[in-house]
């Protein structure tokens, strides 16, 4: 496999996208199981630890996908969108899914040292790696 280029949680890579919902990874039954599932990433920078050794390589996960179908050889798989179809439903289902929004609120940071992360690309391209999600 090729860790040392994708890191370590490297499975396999997309070979084809079929629509704007379902793409095949060359990755099939002897990893994967219907309902799993599985993230698109691409690799960005080494991550240092204080002491400058190196801790790994930072995985832009790119979207997370359900394994659909399963062979011998290779996986399709789609990206699944949950939606709650009406307020009565979305109060039955509060516990699992609540209607509140959240965000982030800024850090207290020194403005010296922030390091951004390389510019990353979010969109899925034949030969992105794969990993578990």
């Amino acid at each position: 496999m090729n860790n040392e280029i994708y890191g370590p949680n490297y499975i396999g890579n997309v070979i084809r996208i079929i629509d704007k919902y379902t793409l095949i990874i060359n990755v099939g039954k002897t990893i994967l199981k219907n309902g799993m599932h599985i993230c698109v990433y691409e690799t960005g920078d080494t991550l240092k630890n204080l002491d400058g050794s190196v801790l790994c390589i930072y995985e832009h996960v790119k979207d997370t996908l359900e394994v659909v179908d399963v062979t011998d050889s290779y996986s399709v798989c789609k990206k699944i969108k949950t939606t709650v179809s009406s307020v009565a439903e979305a109060f039955a289902n509060i516990a699992v899914s609540p209607l509140m929004e959240s965000s982030y609120e800024a850090l207290d940071v020194d403005d010296a040292e922030i390091e951004p992360l390389k510019a990353q690309d979010d969109v899925i391209h034949i030969g992105d790696p794969v990993k578990l999600a």
